[in-house]
Protein backbone atom coordinates (compact mmCIF):
# COMPACT_ATOMS: atom_id res chain seq x y z
CA UNK A 1 0.00 0.00 0.00
CA UNK A 2 1.24 3.47 -0.80
CA UNK A 3 0.51 6.22 1.70
CA UNK A 4 -2.12 4.93 4.11
CA UNK A 5 -5.31 6.80 4.97
CA UNK A 6 -7.38 5.76 8.00
CA UNK A 7 -10.97 6.94 7.92
CA UNK A 8 -14.40 6.02 9.21
CA UNK A 9 -16.15 3.46 7.06
CA UNK A 10 -19.11 4.43 4.88
CA UNK A 11 -21.88 2.26 3.47
CA UNK A 12 -20.02 1.88 0.16
CA UNK A 13 -17.23 0.09 2.08
CA UNK A 14 -19.55 -2.66 3.34
CA UNK A 15 -19.05 -5.16 0.47
CA UNK A 16 -15.27 -5.00 0.97
CA UNK A 17 -15.69 -5.23 4.76
CA UNK A 18 -17.75 -8.40 4.26
CA UNK A 19 -14.86 -9.83 2.16
CA UNK A 20 -12.35 -8.97 4.90
CA UNK A 21 -14.56 -10.56 7.55
CA UNK A 22 -14.57 -13.69 5.37
CA UNK A 23 -10.80 -13.96 5.86
CA UNK A 24 -10.96 -13.74 9.65
CA UNK A 25 -13.99 -16.05 9.76
CA UNK A 26 -12.07 -18.66 7.74
CA UNK A 27 -9.10 -18.40 10.09
CA UNK A 28 -11.34 -19.02 13.10
CA UNK A 29 -13.26 -21.87 11.42
CA UNK A 30 -10.02 -23.63 10.44
CA UNK A 31 -8.62 -23.37 13.97
CA UNK A 32 -11.81 -24.04 15.94
CA UNK A 33 -14.33 -25.88 13.73
CA UNK A 34 -16.28 -27.04 16.79
CA UNK A 35 -16.99 -23.39 17.66
CA UNK A 36 -17.22 -21.51 14.36
CA UNK A 37 -19.46 -22.48 11.46
CA UNK A 38 -19.60 -21.37 7.87
CA UNK A 39 -22.33 -18.83 7.37
CA UNK A 40 -24.84 -19.44 4.59
CA UNK A 41 -24.95 -15.70 3.97
CA UNK A 42 -22.53 -12.91 4.85
CA UNK A 43 -22.89 -11.09 8.13
CA UNK A 44 -26.13 -9.15 8.34
CA UNK A 45 -25.68 -5.69 6.85
CA UNK A 46 -27.75 -4.08 9.63
CA UNK A 47 -25.17 -5.24 12.19
CA UNK A 48 -22.28 -3.94 10.08
CA UNK A 49 -24.16 -0.70 9.37
CA UNK A 50 -24.59 -0.10 13.09
CA UNK A 51 -20.82 0.48 13.24
CA UNK A 52 -21.29 3.28 10.71
CA UNK A 53 -24.41 4.92 12.18
CA UNK A 54 -24.30 4.34 15.97
CA UNK A 55 -22.31 7.03 17.85
CA UNK A 56 -21.09 4.42 20.39
CA UNK A 57 -19.60 2.25 17.62
CA UNK A 58 -17.30 2.86 14.72
CA UNK A 59 -15.70 1.01 11.85
CA UNK A 60 -12.35 2.32 10.67
CA UNK A 61 -10.86 1.38 7.33
CA UNK A 62 -7.37 1.67 5.90
CA UNK A 63 -7.10 2.65 2.27
CA UNK A 64 -4.74 4.71 0.14
CA UNK A 65 -4.85 8.24 -1.28
CA UNK A 66 -6.26 6.90 -4.56
CA UNK A 67 -9.28 5.52 -2.71
CA UNK A 68 -8.58 1.85 -3.35
CA UNK A 69 -10.84 -0.67 -1.59
CA UNK A 70 -9.94 -0.93 2.10
CA UNK A 71 -6.99 -3.19 2.91
CA UNK A 72 -8.03 -3.42 6.55
CA UNK A 73 -10.90 -2.73 8.91
CA UNK A 74 -11.28 -2.36 12.67
CA UNK A 75 -14.60 -2.42 14.55
CA UNK A 76 -14.75 -0.83 18.00
CA UNK A 77 -17.65 -0.11 20.36
CA UNK A 78 -18.38 1.33 23.78
CA UNK A 79 -19.61 -0.83 26.68
CA UNK A 80 -20.79 0.69 29.93
CA UNK A 81 -19.76 -1.40 32.95
CA UNK A 82 -21.93 -0.79 35.98
CA UNK A 83 -24.04 -3.89 36.61
CA UNK A 84 -21.90 -5.96 39.01
CA UNK A 85 -21.54 -4.23 42.40
CA UNK A 86 -17.93 -5.41 42.81
CA UNK A 87 -16.80 -4.04 39.41
CA UNK A 88 -15.88 -0.37 39.21
CA UNK A 89 -18.17 1.43 36.76
CA UNK A 90 -16.34 2.22 33.53
CA UNK A 91 -16.85 3.29 29.96
CA UNK A 92 -14.86 0.66 28.05
CA UNK A 93 -13.97 0.76 24.37
CA UNK A 94 -13.92 -2.80 23.05
CA UNK A 95 -12.14 -3.68 19.85
CA UNK A 96 -14.44 -6.24 18.31
CA UNK A 97 -12.58 -7.15 15.12
CA UNK A 98 -9.38 -6.21 13.33
CA UNK A 99 -8.72 -7.65 9.87
CA UNK A 100 -5.95 -6.78 7.45
CA UNK A 101 -6.09 -8.39 4.02
CA UNK A 102 -3.60 -11.25 3.73
CA UNK A 103 -1.82 -9.51 0.84
CA UNK A 104 -1.37 -6.28 2.81
CA UNK A 105 0.00 -7.49 6.13
CA UNK A 106 3.25 -6.31 7.71
CA UNK A 107 2.90 -2.82 6.23
CA UNK A 108 1.72 -0.99 9.36
CA UNK A 109 -1.97 -1.11 8.46
CA UNK A 110 -3.02 -2.89 11.66
CA UNK A 111 -0.95 -0.51 13.77
CA UNK A 112 -2.48 2.49 12.01
CA UNK A 113 -6.00 1.18 12.56
CA UNK A 114 -5.33 0.47 16.25
CA UNK A 115 -3.84 3.93 16.82
CA UNK A 116 -6.89 5.52 15.19
CA UNK A 117 -9.18 3.33 17.32
CA UNK A 118 -7.38 4.39 20.49
CA UNK A 119 -7.81 8.04 19.51
CA UNK A 120 -11.52 7.42 18.89
CA UNK A 121 -11.79 5.72 22.31
CA UNK A 122 -10.15 8.73 23.94
CA UNK A 123 -12.42 11.14 22.08
CA UNK A 124 -15.57 9.32 23.27
CA UNK A 125 -14.21 9.31 26.83
CA UNK A 126 -13.53 5.61 27.27
CA UNK A 127 -11.56 4.84 30.40
CA UNK A 128 -9.76 1.88 28.80
CA UNK A 129 -9.72 -0.26 25.67
CA UNK A 130 -10.16 -4.03 25.75
CA UNK A 131 -10.29 -6.85 23.23
CA UNK A 132 -10.40 -10.62 23.02
CA UNK A 133 -7.93 -12.85 21.23
CA UNK A 134 -8.19 -16.62 20.83
CA UNK A 135 -5.37 -18.70 22.29
CA UNK A 136 -4.62 -20.41 18.95
CA UNK A 137 -3.87 -17.07 17.30
CA UNK A 138 -0.34 -16.51 18.51
CA UNK A 139 0.41 -14.03 15.73
CA UNK A 140 -2.50 -11.83 16.88
CA UNK A 141 -1.52 -12.14 20.54
CA UNK A 142 2.04 -11.04 19.76
CA UNK A 143 0.69 -8.12 17.69
CA UNK A 144 -1.60 -6.95 20.48
CA UNK A 145 1.17 -7.23 23.07
CA UNK A 146 3.41 -5.13 20.80
CA UNK A 147 0.66 -2.48 20.83
CA UNK A 148 0.75 -2.37 24.65
CA UNK A 149 -2.18 -4.67 25.46
CA UNK A 150 -1.84 -7.22 28.26
CA UNK A 151 -3.99 -10.16 29.35
CA UNK A 152 -6.64 -9.28 31.88
CA UNK A 153 -8.25 -12.70 32.37
CA UNK A 154 -8.44 -16.07 30.65
CA UNK A 155 -11.69 -17.80 29.64
CA UNK A 156 -11.45 -21.58 29.67
CA UNK A 157 -13.79 -24.34 28.48
CA UNK A 158 -14.33 -28.07 28.90
CA UNK A 159 -16.03 -30.09 26.19
CA UNK A 160 -16.93 -33.34 27.97
CA UNK A 161 -19.56 -32.03 30.40
CA UNK A 162 -21.13 -34.96 32.36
Amino acid sequence: MTEMVIRRAVRNDLPRIVELFGQVDELHRDALPWLFRKLDEPRPLEVLESFITDPDRTALVATDLAGSPPAGVLFIMIRELSKAPIICPARVAEIDTLVVDRSSRRQGIGRGLVRAALHWAHDVRATRTELGVYEFNEEARIFWESMGFASLFRRMCKHDVP
